[in-house]
């Protein structure tokens, strides 16, 4: 996956799953919270600030820590509740980044 696909297709994973996240926890449908829209903000710019554009690696596998501890601690908060039900929302996204994680 070419680097610009791969943090297009990170922002769209992350986004999805503050979503899932937002909608169990925080009882909204079709708009986020301010704290999960925060959070989402955070999350894309971390994102294109990543300075291992061209080998980006999923984000459990980097060595460099990009997110402030508070958010880092949301940010695994959003992921434990959303990744298994991100199966059945985009399977085939899920796919890939596991493939990536287990192949790095």
């Amino acid at each position: 996956m070419q680097s610009y696909k791969r943090i297009e297709h990170e922002k769209q994973m992350i986004k999805k799953m503050i979503h899932i996240y937002c909608k169990g926890n925080h009882d909204k449908d079709h708009e986020l919270c301010n704290e999960c829209t925060e959070l989402l903000a955070y999350a894309r710019k971390r994102l294109n600030q990543c300075p291992f554009k061209e080998t980006k690696k999923p984000c459990a596998k980097c060595v460099v820590h990009c997110y402030r501890p508070d958010m880092r601690e949301k940010i695994k908060k959003v992921m434990k509740y959303a990744g298994i039900r991100m199966l059945f929302v985009e399977p085939v996204g899920v796919m890939i980044h596991l493939f990536e994680i287990l192949s790095r």
